[in-house]
């Protein structure tokens, strides 16, 4: 299985090395002598038998079927435990998942260019330099352009460090994946134009389509014929996460940055329990998982009764573990779909893969109107006895599962789970990951998964079944067979002035103006629909990891100053500090939950708002709410306030910000939320006239804070009755009798182009920007 999975995963590693002229030949060819090459520089005969999979995986090689078995004899797979006829049947399965990894391809032009760039998913017109991926520094998150250029050079560049880098692994699938992710992932699969198809994704998924295959029993026969392609021989499996909103932000006051922050990850680390059971129990790789994001995963497996038995297993399983240790309060919807290789892309020009998707996720809506129904004494009346509440997280539970921990200088008893999340996350900013597995003792910040037990991880050789180590793709010395698993997350925070992490109190002093907390709650529009859309799992896999790329690595870079150019213009009431007061509560997927200094936060949402814009080009668009809050508010109270802010903005249209609490008059024309634009206008225009910066009016209006306040008066006037024009002669009167009225010109009078276009008078849309302005300069 190693084998197919391996052969897979490299059979395609020559069109780098052919872009890069190493040697001469097609990519075929090229590939083959640079894993032979690797082979006698590493020692490992193995790549001597994979280059068989590079030289032999295209419908010209695959009819010299003499040839074939020439060059598996003289590999001599005996010496890996194989026979010659293995071997063969592993090149045709590999050769049938190439073609159905990349079957999105039809129709498409064969205009062929060996520079050309990967074009961005989100924006054709895009695409992206060549490079590595690192979220560690500053480099490695290169923002996709119209006028890239790449060259051999470049590509030679790229090759000489991934082979360094190969030179010192062990030659395991786990192992090979993360330094394929890091220097191929901005590679692009196939020199058409147009193609968006990273050259990883699409060798992960040829390795996962095979490695299905296998174990779905198909034949070399099955595979000339096409038997293999036309049955149901897949499954997709897909899971859903629901309640995670409530998990996270639903604690009572007791609630602190870092225990959301453990609660987060600890909501991240359970989906990936399941995951790698789901891998573990149906002998497959991480290479089958399409994305995993977001608290929503995708997999592609083989369709088989064992699989099935093993999924409702599992299934059953963590319905019962979550219903037991959250009462029913987060659900994991888990189903699959059964689907033939013509499924996985398109046919006769229509997207086949789109339309089991769509089979699958009326599955998933039906299983979560029957949450829980896996739960066999789910109706059973529990037996009578003295429950207690958790303080922190509400749940009620006996009297002896309380354990006592020390919170703020005051001792409480909170159930064993929060007692564990207190615990992780003290200790969450110092580690570099966690270690899964099925044996642990209890110690500070150990938690349990429906399946392993969450041990954090700081340094040193780790010990267990996985390693998923944060933001790195290259792992420390790991003993073998334990798993390695590279583990993105937004990680940012703002450290306090005593070490760790700071608070809310501390983000709120560091305000300017008045001493709010900020938070901002955010999402991509229609960013399902963009995924349903995709017609491969190769094309959906790329899509999927570029989005929580963007969250996950962008998103810091973003707090961290760079990529201000795309920014420079946004709304902004101070300098951008060189260490934001912030913390990432949770990005990742397709959404965020930030919170700070209400001021820089404020600021953040337009930097992150142009800079997703430059990176899809406005391919998608984002929504955002935003609030500012006393420190001592309780958690769940401002996730609920900016969740409906949220909701304001995208039941208005999208693309849109709720920036601030508003009034309006009972007609719809009157938006609570600002188009992005709309609002970076009105912020041109209004706040250069009145504003000076870091907390300060212009001298003209050092003694007319009071105006302000009376300008928003007027606009409450025109909210009670907007036919009624008293508020329009008594803001011309006020504006003349300070002078003000070139100053502030939209506001005299009534637009009588507004009238005509039913829409609101200038003055309804004031407030966003003067109550912004009046809470920076409030002492």
């Amino acid at each position: 299985m190693e084998l197919i999975a391996l052969g897979g995963l490299l059979h395609d590693i020559g069109k780098p090395v052919q872009r890069a002229s190493l040697y001469s030949g097609d990519h075929s060819k090229q590939g083959a002598l640079f894993l032979r090459e690797l082979g006698k520089n590493t020692g490992r005969n193995e790549y001597e038998l994979l280059s068989i999979f590079s030289e032999f995986h295209h419908r010209e090689h695959m009819e010299n079927e003499k040839l074939m078995r020439t060059r598996i004899q003289e590999v001599s797979p005996e010496r890996f435990g194989l026979s010659e006829e293995e071997v063969f049947n592993a090149l045709w399965i590999v050769y049938e998942a190439d073609n159905l990894s990349s079957s999105e391809r039809e129709g498409e032009s064969s205009e062929f260019y060996v520079f050309r760039p990967l074009t961005s998913v989100f924006g054709r017109e895009l695409k992206y330099p060549l490079g590595n991926l690192k979220f560690k520094g500053s480099q490695g998150l290169p923002m996709p352009d119209e006028s890239v250029r790449i060259s051999g050079e470049h590509y030679r560049d790229l090759v000489k460090t991934m082979t360094a880098e190969i030179l010192g692994i062990p030659l395991k699938t786990d192992r090979i994946m993360p330094v394929l992710e890091k220097y191929l992932t901005f590679v692009s699969s196939v020199t058409l134009k147009g193609n968006s198809i990273s050259l990883y994704d699409h060798m992960r998924m040829t390795s996962a389509i095979a490695l299905a295959m296998v174990h779905a029993g198909c034949t070399v026969e099955e595979v000339k014929s096409g038997t293999c392609k036309k049955e149901k021989r897949f499954l997709l499996i897909e899971g859903d996460f629901s309640g995670i909103q409530d998990f996270i932000y639903g604690v009572r006051g007791r609630g602190t940055l870092k225990y959301l922050r453990a609660r987060s990850a600890y909501l991240e680390l359970i989906g990936w329990d399941v995951v790698l059971e789901v891998l573990m129990r149906l002998n497959l790789t991480r290479a089958n998982v399409i994305f995993n994001a977001g608290g929503h995963f995708l997999i592609i497996a083989q369709n088989t009764r064992g699989a099935v038995r093993e999924l409702e297993d599992i299934r059953k399983h963590v319905s019962k573990w979550l219903y037991d240790k959250f009462d029913g309060n987060l659900y994991l919807a888990l189903d699959w779909e059964p689907v033939s290789g013509e499924e996985l892309g398109r046919k006769d020009g229509r997207n086949l893969f789109e339309k089991a998707r769509k089979r699958l996720k009326k599955k998933l809506a039906i299983r979560k109107l029957r949450r829980f129904e896996e739960v066999e004494s789910l109706f059973n009346v529990p037996k009578a006895e003295k429950l207690e509440e958790c303080p922190v997280c509400g749940r009620e539970v006996r009297e002896d599962e309380l354990r006592s921990f020390g919170f703020k200088n005051e001792e409480l008893r909170v159930c064993r789970t929060c007692k564990e999340l207190l615990q992780l996350g003290k200790e969450l900013p110092k580690l570099e990951g966690f270690i899964l597995d099925r044996k642990a003792h209890e110690g500070e910040g150990i938690t349990r998964g429906p399946f392993r037990y969450l041990i954090p991880y700081r340094e040193g050789v780790p010990r267990g079944e996985f390693l998923l180590l944060k933001n790195t793709l290259t792992p420390p010395d790991i003993p073998m067979p334990m798993g390695f698993v590279p583990y993105f997350v937004a990680d940012y925070y703002r450290e306090s002035a005593g070490g760790g992490m700071t608070d809310f109190e501390e983000l709120a002093k560091a305000s300017t103006g008045v001493k709010r907390i900020g938070v901002l709650r955010g999402d991509v529009d229609f960013l399902g629909d963009f995924f349903r859309s995709m017609d491969s799992p190769s094309k959906l896999a790329t899509a999927s990891r570029f989005m929580d790329y963007f969250f996950k690595g962008y998103l810091g870079a973003i707090i961290r100053g760079k990529f201000g150019y795309v920014s420079e213009h946004v709304p902004s009431l101070r300098g951008w500090p060189e260490k934001p007061d912030i913390v990432v509560v949770y990005a990742g997927g397709d959404d965020f939950f930030i919170v700070g200094a209400w001021d820089q936060v404020f600021e953040l949402a337009f930097r992150i708002r142009e800079t997703f814009r430059a990176y899809t080009r406005n391919g998608l668009t984002l929504s955002a709410g935003l609030g500012y809050f006393d420190p001592k508010t309780p958690i769940y109270r401002m996730a609920e306030v900016v969740g409906e802010r949220l909701e304001k903005a995208k039941n208005e249209g999208r693309n849109r910000v709720t920036v601030i609490e508003r009034s309006r008059p009972e007609d719809e024309r009157h938006p609570l939320s600002y188009a992005w634009d709309k609002y970076e206008e009105l912020w041109k225009r209004y706040t250069s006239k009145v504003y000076a910066g870091n907390g300060r009016l212009r001298k003209s209006f050092d003694s007319k804070k009071g105006l302000l306040m009376r300008i928003l008066a007027l606009r409450e006037i025109y909210v009670r009755n907007p036919d009624d024009v008293r508020w329009a002669y008594l803001t011309a009167y006020l504006l003349g009798r300070h002078g003000l009225s070139d100053l502030f010109p939209e506001l005299v009078g009534i637009d009588a182009n507004a009238v005509e276009k039913n829409e609101p008078q200038p003055i309804y849309s004031i407030d966003g920007v003067l109550k912004i302005v009046l809470m920076a300069v409030r002492r």
